[in-house]
């Protein structure tokens, strides 16, 4: 979940950097930074749809641990 929270804030700081870039013109800035947004989006999309990285999949994968008392 730690790891989700940090990519939301540097996804939320990456596009208030690329509105700069564009506001001053900025088009190596833009590319990079652009860039660099795409990869965080496509590493968050990857992290929500692992199904060991939802509560669900979390209580699947330890189902078994509380019923061998």
């Amino acid at each position: 979940m730690r790891k989700k929270a940090e990519l939301i804030a540097k996804i939320s700081l990456l596009k208030q950097q690329i509105d700069r870039c564009l506001d001053n013109r900025d088009r190596e800035g833009f590319i990079q930074l652009s860039f660099e947004l795409k990869v965080c989006q496509r590493y968050l999309g990857t992290l929500m749809n692992n199904p060991e990285n939802t509560l669900k999949g979390h209580l699947e994968h330890n189902r078994n641990k509380f019923t061998h008392f």
